[in-house]
């Protein structure tokens, strides 16, 4: 069955759904394997330690599969947005081989997808060749570079709460400072840093807001592309460029489109509007 732009909008919003979720799973599930080391230092009794180092290896073996997951449903999801973007600007139906390959790459079924079909997904009114698929290219990197932002102001929050956490945890253990309590703080300490660490908040923290400023960089680059009439070699680098800043950064947190999808829709139509006055009037 071939493809349409609409059935690959369906998929790719179908696996970025997937792939946000098992996203916030992978925190928790990092979060609990660090709760058996927090405990295990406050433990002494020699059974209850060898429990929660059995908790520990099931809840890794866990996150192992889920991070699989995870990995494939967000590499799926970029599949389905290369694919989209080209079929929705250039409007060229792909072999059936490549559909085949690209179907093989899909974690959702073809029922899920539908459920996330959107005709009004990508706004562009451009004519189809380079120019729609210049305008397309622009239009997803102004969402990607809101909700990158909005991904590292997050994570940037989550940062303070565990080190407030620790600042209190501290603070509150001043009045009972012995020597054995300021080994069990220093321990628990290492134990919430392990998990910070293995989480990768911070790492996460700089990609998002590394992504966010190479995106911003390719839509400059293609709003440039525009006045020159969107010669196609500039498009498709902004396209590789694009989808290169994009892959390479985690997944936006759930939930950031949909709280800011309004203000978003807004702003991209004002603009629209603008530039096609602005066009019209040249």
């Amino acid at each position: 069955m071939a493809l349409s732009s609409e059935n690959l909008v369906g998929y790719l919003r179908a696996e970025f759904s997937k792939a946000a979720r098992r996203r916030v799973w992978l925190f928790f599930v990092q979060l609990a394997i660090a709760v058996p080391a927090a405990i295990s230092v406050v433990v002494s009794d020699a059974i209850l330690t060898y429990i929660l180092a059995l908790i520990g290896v099931a809840l890794l073996i866990f996150w192992w599969a889920l991070n699989a997951s995870y990995l494939a449903a967000r590499n799926a999801a970029h599949s389905a947005r290369r694919a989209a973007l080209l079929s929705g600007g250039l409007v060229e139906q792909f072999s059936p081989s490549e559909i085949m390959s690209l179907k093989s790459r899909l974690t959702v079924s073809e029922v899920t997808a539908k459920s996330f079909e959107k005709t009004d997904y990508y706004a562009s009114k451009l004519p189809i060749g380079a120019s729609r698929l210049g305008e397309l290219l622009e239009e997803s990197a102004f969402y990607s570079a809101d909700l990158q932002r909005a991904s590292a102001t997050c994570m940037l929050v989550i940062i303070v709460i565990f080190t407030a956490i620790a600042t209190l945890a501290a603070v509150a253990a001043v009045p009972f400072f012995q020597r054995d309590t300021t080994l069990l703080i220093v321990r628990i300490g290492l134990a919430v840093l392990v998990f910070a660490m293995s989480s990768d908040l911070l790492g996460a923290y700089v990609a998002h807001k590394s992504a966010a400023r190479a995106i911003e960089e390719v839509r400059a680059r293609l709003i440039t592309a525009d006045r020159s009439g969107y010669p196609f070699p500039d498009v498709l680098l902004a396209m590789m460029d694009y989808s290169s800043a994009v892959e390479s950064a985690p997944e936006s947190v759930p939930f950031a489109y949909r709280f800011t999808e309004k203000d978003l829709n807004q702003r991209w139509a004002e603009y629209q509007n603008d530039r096609e006055a602005a066009r019209a009037a040249a």
